[in-house]
């Protein structure tokens, strides 16, 4: 196991977002490439890695920042005013990282005892899976689905059904290291373009019982990695909480967004020589933008501080809490869709174009909020649930 960061080494949460927001205008250059590419370029990468972006809520004993749990969503928001697709991949890298600190300590230590620097992409969904429990572990083979980022991980995340004789038993994740999976060339894609969102095959893989673990394990305040992790950051359940992982680059594409439209419009004028920023309807519509994303932004910071507190507290959070943070995410995503589709209904032809921010911010926002954490109608249904008094059967 790496020994863990010095006092002296430890950076704190302002300045990881200075660091990403120093990468903004290159990330910006960059991205008509990434679209072209279908992900985003290895030195782009190699960038987020320098400045240990992806460690922030990877466990210090393991060669991380460890961060408050939520730190991805403003440094995400920084990155989001330049490249969605590289914000996207900070906050979902970011998660399964804490994701990771909740796993057995040898997982842990298989993944960053030799490099802490290795990123751990994600494949939950599954396009088929067979999976069969042997002695000391499963072997595994299948198909998973919209793999963000594989192209640059070391290991993979994965989801498997864990079944028997008498029928199935549940789900759990499970990690395979990079020569245990391959990445398929077939993200094809209008939105979040850039993500290489990927889809991975697994082939007769075998995994040991200690790199698994059981959805109600990781849901719990107390797992199996907090015995290595011992601070605050990992000190929450999972569901619910994993909501959090849209809304940072959310909230940097809505921001970008408003800052490109205004910036653009300061000095444009219309068929009729009418100065456009002097026409009411651009006002208003550039004014309710606005609102909405401070509105969605404020939402946020609301629910970090309380989980932060949470963590800190060490008791976890309530069902209801978790439930109405489910739905706040993805209310998040819902204002700042309202926000941006009307900014891009106020450009009118002149936004046209392919190199156009707030055109192609809004593609982007769209993947994001398309993600089963975002999805307004399956997320806000089970608060609803709760607030009439039916019984919620999901994962919270």
């Amino acid at each position: 196991m790496p020994e863990g960061r010095t006092a002296r080494e430890q950076v704190d949460q302002a300045e990881m977002v200075r660091r990403a927001e120093s990468l903004v205008s290159i990330l910006r250059e960059r991205r008509a490439q990434s679209l072209q590419d279908r992900r985003v370029s290895n030195a782009t990468i190699a960038d987020l890695i320098k400045a240990d972006l992806f460690k922030i809520m990877q466990p210090a004993a393991f060669g991380g920042l460890e961060l408050p749990y939520g730190a991805q969503v403003p440094i995400s928001v920084a990155l989001g005013m330049g490249c969605g697709a590289a914000s996207w991949l900070i906050s979902v890298f970011a998660t399964h990282h804490w994701m990771l600190a909740k796993f057995d300590p040898q997982a842990q230590a298989d993944v960053w005892g030799k490099d802490p620097d290795t990123i751990v992409c994600s494949a939950f969904g599954f396009a088929e899976a067979k999976v069969t429990a042997v002695a000391g572990g499963y072997q595994v083979s299948g198909r998973w689905t919209f793999s963000s980022g594989s192209h640059a991980a070391g290991w993979a995340m994965i989801g498997i059904p864990i079944e028997s004789k008498d029928g199935p038993l549940g789900r759990k994740f499970a990690i395979v290291p990079r020569s245990d999976f391959q990445v398929l060339d077939n993200w094809h894609a209008v939105a979040l373009r850039g993500s290489g969102s990927n889809d991975i095959t697994i082939t007769n893989a075998f995994i040991p019982n200690y790199r698994t673990i059981g959805f109600d394990e990781i849901d719990r305040v107390t797992s199996p990695g907090t015995a290595v992790n011992t601070g605050p950051t990992y000190r929450l359940q999972t569901f619910g909480v994993f909501n959090l992982t849209g809304v940072g680059p959310t909230l940097g594409l809505a921001h970008g967004a408003l800052k490109s439209f205004t910036e653009g419009m300061k000095h444009r004028r219309n068929v009729f020589g009418s100065k456009i920023p002097e026409l009411q309807n651009i006002q208003i519509r550039t004014s309710e933008a606005s609102a909405e994303i401070d509105a969605a932004q404020v939402l946020a910071d609301h629910h970090l501080k309380t989980l932060q507190d949470a963590a800190l507290a060490g008791g976890g959070m309530s069902k209801n809490y978790l439930l109405r943070l489910q739905r706040d995410c993805a209310y998040v995503g819902r204002l700042c869709q309202n926000a941006v589709n009307r900014l891009v209904e106020a450009s009118g032809a002149g936004g046209l174009s392919d190199d156009n921010d707030v055109q192609l911010n809004q593609a982007d926002l769209k993947g994001v909020c398309a993600h089963l954490t975002m999805g307004w109608d399956a997320n806000c249904v089970p608060y609803g649930k709760y607030l009439l008094g039916i019984e919620h059967k999901g994962l919270i």
